[in-house]
């Protein structure tokens, strides 16, 4: 069957109704049955992988083989446009029949403001979780008790280190958050190389501190809570622990184990730094692996997710990251939305998800599948821990704690002027101004009382 292959290289017009909004039709729930193999439907399939085009022809041409009455037409749109087009396309009623967007950012496509563009995957998601090699992936993508997107390729931030140097050095990959922080002391002891280059311009030395939070939040019984699992426990007044973190992350920025200015320095100087070999570890991507192996071509290069403390070393690790996810239009019609959920389901079962492993060289949901490169095989490892731990908040968020990123990398620069509590204040203040804004949250939500006191657990992982 004849397949449109486009790749969308501008917006959409989003005035093509003139200016006034257009008819999106109406919402539709999710489908509980598959098409009738006796009706024909044709259906859009919109990605943003134009380096796997030929892989996804050849997928869509497999599924059209086992469904004669489906027929897909695909497109692609680039990763820095999906968002825009796909609300230019649902403006216009052209919204494809399922898309490719980010699972961890769902938000600004089903909201009041903007519209619901996302159908619900609820009983799908009781039918295939157990597919997952990280089940709680799903999490990222429920918003109000709904799941929207289905989790597809793993995307994330890994320690790389420089598996050459460490052999030189008699360093090893450390597998608990302790092991960790003695290694980059005896890193920045050694004095030859930074310890962990990070590109602080974009939040990565973030990421420390999102950890830290996680594993006290799990030793503490925090992530057990019904408040925490929605994403709004009420903050304690007793903020010690997290300013001991913020405070123990702002002490490394001072000594430069980011190295000098790290603060202003992007992912991809961070990432010279390593490739210069300046430094012994670096935040980097999957993706990024490639460049990074053509210019060392004489250095091994491995990768951990950060650790966490010895009690919980073997439950829980920390990798900044999301998911590319799969979602479906619910404004087309019920034909056209069974045939959607089929296509979705067949995008990640056992046999395609192996077909992309393969093919793609990408890190993919699906627990059955075997990677035959040693290299990835030791990445997919450490990535299913992406979205360990996620809540599925039932609020919308906004602009209110948008900018909280941006706050507490002004407390590690010291330009903030303002201690760690007051940070950590101001930080739950955001998250509380969004709960209870009208505009986005009708109605308002407030804290979710603790129902259980918190567990004592060590702390000298914190000293």
């Amino acid at each position: 069957m004849k397949k449109f292959l486009a790749i969308v290289l501008g917006i959409m017009m989003i005035f093509c109704c003139g200016l006034v909004a257009c008819d999106n039709g109406e919402i539709g729930g999710e489908p509980v049955d598959d098409l009738d193999p006796e009706t024909h439907v044709k259906i859009s399939f919109m990605h943003m992988w134009s380096e796997h085009a030929v892989v996804f022809e050849d997928l869509i041409d497999d599924f059209e083989k086992e469904h004669t009455n489906i027929e897909v037409e695909i497109s692609i749109t680039p990763y820095n446009q999906i968002e825009q087009v796909l609300q230019a396309a649902y403006i216009s009623d052209t919204l494809p029949n399922v898309y490719t967007f980010y699972t961890h950012y769902m938000n600004p496509l089903v909201s009041s403001s903007d519209g619901v563009m996302a159908g619900t995957l609820n009983s799908l998601h009781d039918e295939i979780v157990d597919w997952f090699i990280q089940p709680d992936s799903w999490e990222m993508g429920n918003l109000k008790g709904n799941y929207y997107s289905v989790p597809f390729r793993v995307t994330g931030e890994l320690v790389f280190y420089n598996q050459t140097i460490f052999e030189e050095k008699g360093w090893e990959a450390p597998t608990t958050f302790e092991e960790f922080e003695a290694l980059m002391d005896a890193i920045m002891a050694d004095g030859q190389y930074t310890a962990l280059a990070a590109g602080g311009k974009e939040d990565q030395i973030t990421y420390l501190i999102n950890a830290m939070s996680l594993f006290a939040a799990v030793l503490d019984g925090s992530v057990e809570e019904p408040g925490y699992q929605v994403g709004r426990l009420e903050p304690d007044e007793d903020t010690s622990i997290s300013e001991r973190i913020y405070e123990k992350v702002k002490g490394w920025v001072e000594q430069d184990y980011f190295g000098k200015g790290a603060i202003a320095v992007s992912k991809q100087g961070a990432i010279k730094e390593f490739t210069s070999r300046e430094a012994a570890m670096v935040f980097a991507n999957v993706n990024n692996l490639g460049d990074i192996s053509s210019i060392m071509p004489n250095d091994e290069i491995g990768a951990f997710a950060i650790p966490a403390p010895a009690a919980i070393a073997d439950q829980v690790k920390y990798v900044y990251g999301g998911y590319d996810g799969l979602s479906y239009n619910p404004g087309a019609s019920e034909d056209e939305r069974a045939a959607s959920l089929m296509l979705i389901k067949y995008l990640v079962s056992d046999e395609v998800q192996q077909i992309l492993a393969d093919r793609t060289q990408s890190i993919i949901v699906n627990k059955n599948v075997t990677y035959h490169d040693p290299t990835y095989e030791a990445f997919a490892e450490e990535y299913k821990y992406v979205g360990a731990y996620s809540t599925g908040i039932d609020y919308m968020t906004g602009t209110h704690s948008a900018g909280n990123n941006s706050i507490m990398t002004s407390y590690l620069s010291g330009t903030s002027g303002q201690t760690a509590k007051q940070i950590i204040d101001l930080i739950s203040d955001n998250v509380y101004a969004d709960m209870q804004d009208p505009l986005i949250n009708n109605p308002p939500v407030d804290w979710y009382p603790r129902q259980n006191p918190k567990k004592d657990f060590d702390q000298s992982w914190l000293n």
